[in-house]
Parts: C-alpha cells; structure tokens; sequence
C-alpha cells in the first residue's frame, strides 16, 4: 500500500515540477505585438497589429512616424494624448528614451517649467482619437479597409 502512495507522489511532484518550469520560463520578446488594445471613449479597438505588419505588408514606418534612434516605435499616447491636461504635461516626458524626442515639439529639451510662450502649439498636434482617426480612416480609404461613418463598429467594440 505504501509503495502506491510513493509512486503517486513522485508523479504529482514531476508534474508539479514540469508545470513549475513552463511557468517560470521566460517567454521569447516577439518584435510585433500579435494586437494592441487602444482603450477609447468610441469603444475599444483591439488592433491586430501583426496582420497589419506581416500580412498586409506595412512597414513600421508607415504608421510610426517616431525614427529617433530607439529600438522599439514609442507609443503613440507620449505624443498625442487623450487630453493636453496637466497629467500628460508631467508624465509624457517619462515615455521617451532621450532627448532627440523632446526636440520634435520644443526648440530645446525642457529643463524645467517652460512659460506659456516657449510651449508647443498644442493646436497643431493632433490628440490621440484624432491621430488615430486621420491614420487609420485615411489608410482603410486609401488600401479598402473599413471606412466611412457606418464603419465604426468594424474596428470599435460595442
């Protein structure tokens, strides 16, 4: 009876062990997320973006204007934010790998509080819904994708 209780044990502990070991192993980085969920006021848009780069045959620099040097695109709210508000005004410059960035919207890197004349025109950025809409619905016109106002719920979730 006991050996039976020993064989039963040393199963539960392998399997145990072999369960521990996938779970712990390192997942490999993928250079292309499979999709990206943008979270939105219109309803969440889930963003198959390796379609967008592998099958439909894009390239990064097609959507992600951002070649400063850096490894991987920046994410598009460190530029164009839901709201120009005093949060992204603290947190954005947290989102970039170096100063060549800052260069995009200021003459010289900030170094502290910017007056009112020395900060960008925020007018000319575009917030992100409208960075999106302006990439995204002029790409489906252009390539056949979703487009036009009865389109919004082929990319927006309801």
């Amino acid at each position: 009876m006991k050996k039976r209780y020993f064989s039963i044990t040393a199963i539960v502990a392998v399997m145990f062990l072999v369960a521990l070991s996938g779970y712990l192993r390192l997942q490999a980085k993928h250079d292309v997320p499979a999709r990206v969920i943008m979270d939105n006021n219109g309803g969440r848009v889930i963003f198959t973006h390796q379609a967008h780069a592998q099958d439909y045959g894009f390239e990064c620099a097609d959507c992600h204007h951002d070649n400063i040097g850096q490894d991987q695109p920046l994410a598009c709210g460190s530029c164009h934010p839901s709201a120009f508000d005093e949060k992204f005004r603290i947190e954005h410059q947290k989102t970039f790998p170096n100063d060549e960035a800052c260069m995009r919207c200021h003459s010289e890197p900030p170094t502290g509080p910017l007056a009112e004349e020395d900060k960008p025109d925020t007018e000319i950025i575009p917030t992100r819904a409208d960075a999106f809409h302006n990439q995204c619905m002029s790409c489906h016109e252009e390539s056949g994708g979703p487009y036009g106002k009865d389109s919004c719920y082929d990319c927006h979730a309801r």
